[in-house]
């Protein structure tokens, strides 16, 4: 699952950057690949305790919130030619995602007691 998000996010973040040329569109989309791939997985654990252990509005906007920044902050390193607007499809897809994510941990959770 990680390696399939890190691909889709790796993608759009190219996609987004194609104008800049192919090097740099690459360079935006491996960074996007890199942190979705290494930190998705830590970020998706605290979401599942955050659910498991407390409300499901924390366990949406602390993750949200984090991942967020830390992809900003990426892109904001000398190489993604847009690093707002590779940050957006993060913005757009974050909280949904961890709504989910939270929502199945509260489902399990449930059904296990």
């Amino acid at each position: 699952m990680g390696m399939l998000g890190a691909v889709i996010m790796g993608g759009i973040v190219v996609f987004i950057n194609k104008n800049f040329g192919l090097n740099l569109a690459l360079t935006a989309g491996l960074k996007q690949f890199i942190y979705t791939f290494f930190f998705g997985a830590i970020i998706t654990r605290l979401c599942q305790n955050l659910a498991t252990n407390g409300n499901m509005l924390k366990a949406v906007l602390i993750p949200s919130v984090i991942t967020i920044g830390c992809v900003f902050i990426v892109h904001n390193f000398k190489g993604t030619p847009l690093p707002f607007e590779s940050t957006l499809p993060t913005v757009l897809m974050a909280p949904p995602g961890f709504f989910g994510i939270a929502f199945r941990e509260r489902s399990r959770k449930k059904q296990s007691r």
